[in-house]
């Protein structure tokens, strides 16, 4: 498969279906290097991720910054059911959520129902949930469409199994 954005890549050493990329930088993160993972894709779903990588890597810190209020929501659910000092931090406004996001790497995978669409998911550590982590997903990679812990659901309706009209953020 050739992705123009990504350059060569190269067989994951553990898992066949994943090819991964040497790091790229991000505008996303202010030129943070990242490395690109394509989860199952196929030589037919080239177009598709070149798009989506394009647009991804189009976005910039101030669409992160518009992302804030939605990372901010995901520390606030984590403190409402743990204590401050069992999160590690304390976060008091949305713009300063960033300072305890770690991103680690960027997975491009295509949905498996519904949509079908393919979707980038910035896969993260974060000071408030150190088991799980973080997630930000974008939807042909344009689109903020999840923030959550890294459960593997590309959408909450595929995470909480309700139909595609009740679709959201969370």
């Amino acid at each position: 498969m050739n992705i123009n954005r990504l350059g060569n890549l190269t067989e994951h050493p553990d898992i066949p279906e994943w090819l991964v990329s040497k790091p790229v930088a991000v505008p996303y993160f202010d030129g943070l290097e990242l490395t690109f993972t394509l989860d199952g894709l196929e030589e037919m779903d080239e177009l598709e991720v070149n798009a989506a990588i394009d647009s991804f890597l189009m976005l910039t810190s101030a669409d992160r910054l518009s992302a804030s209020s939605h990372v901010f929501k995901n520390y606030r659910r984590i403190l409402d059911i743990a204590d401050e000092e069992d999160l590690g931090c304390t976060i008091t406004t949305e713009f300063d959520v960033w300072k305890h996001v770690r991103p680690s790497e960027v997975f491009v995978s295509r949905r498996s129902r519904r949509d079908r669409l393919i979707y980038i998911q910035i896969a993260a550590s974060c000071d408030w949930e150190r088991e799980h982590g973080l997630q930000i997903i974008y939807r042909q990679g344009m689109q903020l469409s999840r923030v959550s812990d890294q459960d593997g659901h590309l959408t909450y309706s595929d995470a909480f199994d309700v139909p595609e009209d009740q679709d959201r953020i969370s």
